[in-house]
């Protein structure tokens, strides 16, 4: 059975991943690494294993990466938050590349990788935040992990007490436009939590690089179409069902 690691897993998006992972039932084990604990109280509580952690350092804490086949970055911050451009870099960017290349290290047959990126993302972009995720990106994929699912949302959606008053007004008006748009211009972080979750258990039907590794990006109406999917998960025993085996 597989066993997830996740970073971000207390914010908006990731403390649902952490819950989807356990509902569904097909991790043995799921692993936070945060600066708090999450309290969590569903099916299959058990298998959540919590470690506070100090970003700066992570290094520190080496052994508590092992043993994973999957890991999801759901980290992220802004500038305002951040304090500077600067410290927004070094947390948003450095803080996540440390970790995955920890990860890679002390889980050399690992699986899977999932990273929550950001619409719009382009290492080439003028914008900092545009520019860092991308740059996030182009750094994960160098690292070579046998498939690399990017997402890359539009605005966040129901983010509760994590939310952001700009992103709030975008919020708003994504609402009606995802109705024009086919669901292109938001998503509620629920949804975009299952649809990280799910991806882990359909296979890819992006076509291998010549290395063999798969990288493949899914946009914001991708994500809430395989949110959506009710074939992915049995929801009377919470197993996972395998939707396509042909690879």
């Amino acid at each position: 059975m597989s066993s997830a690691l996740v970073i971000g897993s207390t914010g908006a998006t990731g403390i649902h991943v952490i819950e989807e992972l356990l509902k569904c039932g097909s991790f043995e084990k799921v692993t936070s690494l945060a600066r708090r604990e999450i309290d969590y109280q569903g099916p299959n509580k058990e298998r959540l294993v919590q470690y506070i952690v100090d970003f700066e350092n992570i290094e520190n804490y080496k052994d508590n990466f092992k043993g994973h086949s999957h890991m999801f970055s759901c980290f992220g911050t802004t500038r305002k938050q951040a304090g500077s451009a600067e410290n927004f870099i070094k947390i948003d960017h450095d803080y996540v590349i440390n970790a995955t290349k920890i990860f890679k290290e002390q889980n050399p047959n690992a699986k899977h990788f999932i990273l929550l990126s950001s619409s719009g993302a382009n290492s080439g972009s003028p914008f900092l935040y545009m520019k860092t995720k991308g740059i996030i990106e182009d750094d994960i994929k160098e690292m070579k992990f046998p498939r690399l699912s990017i997402f890359k949302p539009g605005s966040l959606l129901g983010r509760g007490h994590d939310s952001r008053m700009l992103e709030n007004v975008g919020c708003f008006f994504a609402k009606g436009l995802n109705v024009i748009t086919s669901d292109r211009a938001g998503i509620p972080v629920i949804m975009l939590a299952k649809a990280l979750v799910y991806v882990t258990q359909i296979t890819s039907e992006t076509k291998p690089e010549e290395d063999g590794t798969i990288v493949e990006v899914f946009n914001n109406k991708q994500a809430y179409e395989l949110a959506k999917r009710t074939d992915i998960f049995d929801s009377k025993n919470n197993n996972a069902v395998k939707v396509d085996e042909s690879n």
